[in-house]
């Protein structure tokens, strides 16, 4: 039997009643907006992200002129070019205008070499007279900047000790980019040259009671100032060749016994008699230090600040290389009564504006950052504060250390390269140079010179510079 069910029948005229439909869900209601707030959001993040490259490309350009500043590190290291033992000199004086010229003897005379800093190419060779005698080579030093720059090149014979043997000191003022001779002078044995803005200082014996340190046009020989010091006690060593080191806005002249520090012109800021052993040195801000190892009785500097302010120490310096000129008004040393931990000092009146327990080998400092490398870690500091922004352990001491403006780049000066980010210390990468260049044996590693080149030295004394 069928079942009935009862049917209720509508008419068709009968208005039909909508049931209220689903409410959609909040993603498909505001489904627009999340469309829109995601393409904002990608936008922003795109904005971010060019703007921060941005700032890294302008971070990393402006910080190309920086003395010591590398080319910049991009995950790996090649060979960029390769300097003969004979020629090796050149990496540490640096380019002018971007060619680094260098001499040596060769079989019938002296020649100077200029090589492009940028790939290697050999742009001109230039036999010079007169001929320094067999085994010299040349130390080329860059006087000027850019286009204007000239290197001042002499000659004499490494053994062991940089001498000069000949009665004379020649120097060829050479024109960088063609190898031209613009001007050729005589000093004498005992002269010694260095660059600071622009012009040629040479440091020689004035007579037998004085030193004279003069500033010249490097071709003509024009003078723009000339210092002379008081009488030297027991003579002006006239057998002795003069420390002669440039610093900030000026230039220390050191014989034995006696320091001098002269402005950028010429006007005395400080004379300090000392003793024979003081060995002086350029600190930043103007400021210098001279020191010695006293035996058993420690270590003792004399530290000068740029108005002539000296004091007493138990410090030690701190080479800040590469150094942007960030925080200008301070100076570091590393304090050897206190394991050698790290202090921040005024330049204005050489006060203690902080301390630190790190001890550093090594430092760099840039946007006001001061990086530091110690015998196990990777340490970042407010240069202003001391505080600590970031520290990164490292299985190795950092020796040297440097940067392209992104990555610090660090060795203990074997074969291995460890590179870390500026903004965390998060390595980034690592190249062993021996398979990089072959080698079971590599003479050094380090970014010394002005080559914004990582350098290695090989067992038979070709450096080789890689990027």
């Amino acid at each position: 039997m069928s079942t009935m069910r009862s049917v209720e029948l509508v008419e068709a005229d009968a208005p039909l009643v909508d049931e209220p439909a689903p409410r959609p869900s909040w993603l498909r209601r505001h489904a627009g907006w999340g469309a829109a707030a995601a393409a904002v959001l990608v936008a922003v993040l795109v904005v971010v992200q060019t703007s921060s490259a941005a700032h890294d490309r302008a971070r990393v350009a402006a910080l190309a002129t920086v003395p010591g500043v590398l080319a910049p590190l991009d995950g790996t290291l090649d060979v960029a070019w390769r300097l003969d033992f004979e020629h090796s000199s050149a990496i540490w004086s640096g380019p002018a205008d971007g060619v680094l010229v260098s001499g040596a003897s060769q079989q019938g005379g002296f020649v100077l070499l200029g090589t492009d800093v940028s790939d290697g190419t050999k742009l001109w060779t230039k036999p010079v007279t007169p001929d320094p005698g067999p085994n010299a080579w040349a130390w080329c030093l860059p006087v000027g900047t850019g286009a204007s720059a000239v290197a001042v090149c002499t000659a004499g014979n490494n053994s062991g000790l940089w001498q000069v043997t000949a009665p004379d000191r020649v120097l060829w003022v050479v024109a960088p980019r063609t190898g031209r001779v613009l001007a050729q002078r005589t000093l004498p044995m005992t002269a010694q040259i260095a660059a600071l803005d622009g012009h040629l200082l040479v440091a020689e014996p004035a007579d037998d009671d004085h030193w004279r340190v003069q500033a010249t046009d490097a071709v003509t020989g024009a003078a723009a100032w000339t210092y002379t010091s008081e009488r030297v006690e027991g003579g002006a060593h006239v057998l002795d060749s003069p420390q002669l080191t440039p610093v900030q806005d000026g230039v220390l002249l050191v014989v034995p016994g006696h320091m001098w520090s002269i402005g950028g012109d010429g006007h005395l800021v400080a004379s300090v008699a000392d003793g024979d052993e003081t060995w002086w040195t350029g600190l930043r801000a103007g400021a210098a230090m001279g020191f010695t190892e006293q035996g058993d009785a420690g270590y003792r500097s004399t530290v000068v600040l740029a108005d002539g302010t000296r004091f007493a120490s138990t410090e030690a310096e701190l080479t800040v290389y590469p150094d942007d000129g960030s925080d200008p008004d301070l100076f570091f040393t590393t304090d050897r009564a206190d394991g050698g931990s790290l202090v921040a000092r005024s330049a204005l009146d050489g006060s203690v504006v902080w301390r630190s327990d790190v001890a550093p080998n090594s430092a760099v400092l840039v946007g006001g950052t001061l990086y530091a490398g110690t015998s196990g870690a990777l340490v970042a500091l407010d240069a202003a504060s001391g505080d600590q922004w970031w520290r990164t352990a490292v299985d190795h001491p950092v020796a040297q250390l440097s940067t392209d403006g992104r990555y610090l780049a660090a060795t203990d000066g074997s074969s291995e390269v460890d590179v870390y980010g500026m903004r965390d210390g998060t390595r980034a990468w690592s190249i062993d140079l021996r398979d990089v260049l072959h080698t079971d044996t590599l003479g050094s590693v380090g970014f010394y010179g002005a080559t914004r080149f990582l350098l290695a030295s090989l067992p038979d004394g070709t450096v080789v510079a890689l990027r």
